[in-house]
């Protein structure tokens, strides 16, 4: 994003540049490997109550909640409350980095922020910066991969019957096949990034792919 907007505050956990996920946070954000976190991060790692970010006056603040392993902010450990500012860097594990994102200021640019991104090695998927999970399957891969390769092009039902069904005859491949096939692509989408269909019908010729 090229310019300032407004948004809630964020948290972007990333490991090794990418962005797993993000969360929005709200007036009080508890964070740790417990589900009964706002924040739950499966790292053992990560103490069961790690870490909370609360809304004082008009600052987040960050302390630790005993955790073991403590909680770093910008390198340096936090031993009382610890006012954020956007970009700092929260350390929580070896391998997990949360980002402060504040409301007033542009969010950096990771995997999926903008909309739908994937990673074709790996076959991992993100929605406006959350990763799918579970993964996508093949075939719903597969057709992702083709749509987003030319987004705002009209795919004939043939070519994505072709690459989505590559294991098999596509004269035994039926309409309703496909049409259901990216019935349960676009609601996986829609489930993490709602508000935008994504994936488009063009009748009488086939689908396309619309970023948000």
């Amino acid at each position: 994003m090229s310019q300032k907007e407004s948004r809630e505050p964020l948290l972007v956990w990333t490991e090794e540049g990418k962005s797993i996920r993000s969360w929005m946070l709200k007036e009080t954000t508890t964070i740790g490997r417990s589900n009964d976190n706002d924040v739950v991060i499966p790292d053992r790692w990560i103490s069961r109550h790690h870490a909370r970010i609360a809304l004082q006056g008009s600052r987040y603040v960050i302390d630790d909640q005993g955790s073991k392993n403590g909680v770093f902010v910008n390198g340096k450990r936090v031993t009382r409350p610890l006012p954020l500012e956007d970009g700092d860097r929260i350390q929580l594990a070896p391998r997990c980095q949360l980002i402060f994102v504040d409301n007033e200021a542009t969010a950096p640019l990771f995997p999926g922020q903008g909309g739908v991104t994937i990673e074709e090695e790996t076959r991992r998927v993100w929605v406006r910066g959350q990763e799918l999970v579970p993964p996508l399957s093949s075939a719903q891969f597969a057709l992702l991969q083709m749509l987003l390769a030319e987004p705002g092009r009209v795919f004939s039902r043939d070519e994505l019957i072709a690459v989505a069904y590559a294991d098999q005859d596509p004269a035994g491949v039926s309409d309703d096949a496909l049409n259901s096939l990216v019935r349960r692509l676009r609601r996986r989408l829609v489930s993490v990034g709602p508000g935008h269909r994504y994936i488009l019908a063009v009748r009488g010729h086939g689908f396309k792919f619309e970023q948000p």
